[in-house]
């Protein structure tokens, strides 16, 4: 009798620990975020259990985050998600733990800040010195971020650009500010927030980071298995920007869309396509990974 009841014991255990494991925490939320019950509709809240197999509605321009250990499922848009589908689509397009890694190289793709500062400074100098002083803050801005995120500082760097946004009446200045505010959060590990950031810009595509404006986004919607989204932004990306490092950049992006949506010769040919453009570069060893794991 003893033990049965202690394999009864045992069995309850490794059941209620298998369920546990099956299960998602919800880590952020904004807008109106529910989990289906057999009721109807339930509000979730941070710190909220959703199982593995739950559907979420999303409404509200709003957007959810759930973690269970190392892996993480994030919502961007409206809607209404299965997570296990959710789940499928990520892991299947292999793209889970290389977000960092791309991100990285999308911010050392940045061209060279002093060309911007000078003009920055001669349109100054011709409005007066009012002008020239509110052109060098903002450069200083620019600088101080720049090495904070270089640092993996975000808090710092975002703490920095709240500041800014609060000073500056530059538009320009506001744009690029809000966008950077976004590659914090991402470096940051919120991945939310920085969508929702980057989802404020009305973005100059003559701006200098206009096109890692752009990565950053598609990557945010990588990340969350919205592979129709990210290939919206990415092939006229590579319409626009056929060469250079950015674009292997987007092939590697579309690769992992591609992979996800189960189009395996349309893979295939983004990461040929991206290393084509020049095997030297790190973007390409990083599709060279990618080709020798097919």
């Amino acid at each position: 009798m003893k033990k049965t009841l202690g394999f009864a014991l045992i069995f309850a255990f490794l059941v209620a620990a298998s369920a546990f494991a099956q299960t998602y925490s919800v880590t952020y939320s904004d807008g109106t975020v529910e989990l289906k019950t057999p009721k109807g509709w339930s509000p979730l809240s941070i710190g909220d259990a959703v199982p593995a197999n739950a559907s979420v509605r999303v409404s509200g321009s709003g957007s959810l985050e759930l973690t269970r250990g190392k892996s993480r499922i994030t919502i961007l848009k409206d809607g209404t998600y299965d997570i296990s589908s959710l789940a499928r689509a990520s892991e299947k397009s292999g793209a889970g733990g290389v977000g960092a890694n791309i991100a990285q190289k999308i911010q050392s793709l940045t061209s060279d800040k002093s060309k911007t500062s000078a003009v920055g400074g001669v349109r100054a100098a011709e409005q007066g010195q009012q002008s020239v002083t509110w052109a060098e803050e903002s450069d200083e801005v620019r600088s101080e971020v720049a090495a904070l995120i270089a640092e993996k500082k975000y808090f710092d760097a975002l703490k920095t650009l709240n500041n800014a946004l609060k000073d500056t009446s530059n538009q320009a200045d506001e744009e690029e500010f809000t966008y950077l505010t976004g590659v914090a959060y991402y470096g940051a590990g919120q991945p939310a927030k920085a969508y929702k950031a980057l989802s404020k810009v009305v973005a100059d595509p003559g701006a200098q980071w206009y096109a890692n404006y752009l990565l950053l986004k598609a990557q945010l919607l990588v990340d969350s298995a919205d592979f129709p989204g990210a290939l919206s932004i990415l092939q006229p990306f590579i319409t626009a920007n056929p060469s250079g490092e950015s674009a292997q950049v987007a092939y590697l992006l579309t690769y992992y869309c591609q992979k996800g949506l189960g189009n395996t010769a349309d893979a295939k040919a983004a990461l040929d396509a991206g290393y084509q453009i020049d095997p030297a570069t790190d973007t390409a060893k990083l599709i060279d990974q990618q080709k020798k794991a097919q």
